[in-house]
């Protein structure tokens, strides 16, 4: 199955027109629940697209609310390195759904949902074992 490529100009219309069905502040959850009944991009694919939910909404002038976004508590290093301390686990499988297991169950790290408004799982990993 093909994935579908969108441009910046769709993805604006079609967060204007989730906020215009759903409602400003418009949140990644209530775009999340429009967008699978749709042919729309993600908003992972969003964050990834403009580094964060707040700029891609920006960038098709939907408004948010302006809480502090948790995925800017670490810094890319310390997303890094987090990771690689997740590896050297003892019974670590190195896998997305173990990393999410094991921070549930650490203080003070980003979730696996958190992790991957930064990076994807493959390129946290590689710059993770890049350290060792």
């Amino acid at each position: 199955m093909r994935v579908p490529e969108f441009s910046d100009e769709q993805i604006a219309a079609d967060l204007a027109a989730a906020a215009a069905e759903l409602g400003e502040p418009l949140t990644a959850a209530a775009y999340d629940g429009w967008q699978r009944r749709r042919v729309a991009a993600s908003p992972a694919l969003l964050i990834r697209r403009f580094g964060s939910w707040n700029a891609a909404c920006g960038h098709a002038g939907v408004a948010t609310n302006k809480t502090r976004s948790t995925s800017r508590r670490w810094s890319d290093e310390d997303v890094v390195a987090i990771v690689a301390r997740y590896l050297a686990a003892p019974g670590s499988t190195g896998s997305f759904a173990d990393y999410t297991a094991w921070a549930k169950a650490e203080d003070g790290v980003p979730s696996g949902a958190t992790l991957r408004q930064r990076f994807s799982w493959a390129e946290v990993k590689k710059r993770a074992t890049e350290l060792s």
